[in-house]
């Protein structure tokens, strides 16, 4: 009990102070501090209020720019995937005028082939298929060594032949041939 005696005595002091601590009147100094410091208070919860304004009206502004952001990239994409399925049917279209040129060159380079190969065949059948025209004709013809025996004697007994004919005259008769126009056949 003791102690707990002289544990309720060291409180006491304590106990004293704060009560006469309490009472005095309070200073004026103390009280205007507290008006300004309540009064600083105000203007920071009215600045912050406006600034609180201002961050909703800046955060509304950006949404609406986003919005708006976000519709032209939409168009622009829509305009990319217009481009790109335009590009792609031109490419198409290219690919298969790519592929037409390419049969028609090979079909103009066979096509050339061809012709060359038949105009050299003709070049080099033409002399064969006149000889064997010549040939059938000579097998077909009546007699072909009696019509030239006949004109060959038609001319050698004529008076003035038309084939040896030479400058003066007849070519057989020379000057110092004994050959005579009595010898003649």
């Amino acid at each position: 009990m003791v102690i707990r005696f002289l544990h309720l005595m060291a409180w006491m002091p304590l106990a004293v102070l704060v009560v006469v601590g309490c009472s005095k009147p309070p200073d004026a100094r103390l009280v205007e501090m507290a008006r300004e410091h309540t009064a600083r208070q105000a203007e920071q919860n009215r600045q912050m209020a406006d600034l609180q304004k201002q961050v909703a009206e800046g955060s509304r502004h950006l949404v609406e720019a986003d919005a708006e952001a976000r519709s032209e990239l939409i168009l622009l994409q829509h305009d990319l995937q217009a481009d790109q399925h335009e590009v792609g049917r031109q490419r198409d279209l290219l690919e298969q005028e790519r592929k037409d040129i390419a049969q028609q060159r090979y079909r103009d380079q066979a096509v050339a082939t061809v012709l060359s190969t038949v105009g050299l065949l003709l070049i080099c059948g033409f002399p064969l298929l006149l000889c064997v025209y010549v040939l059938r004709a000579v097998r077909t013809s009546e007699a072909p060594d009696a019509v030239l025996t006949e004109m060959l004697i038609d001319e050698l007994t004529a008076e003035r032949p038309r084939l040896l004919v030479g400058q003066e005259g007849w070519p057989l008769r020379d000057e110092g041939s004994d050959i005579h126009e009595d010898d003649r056949f």
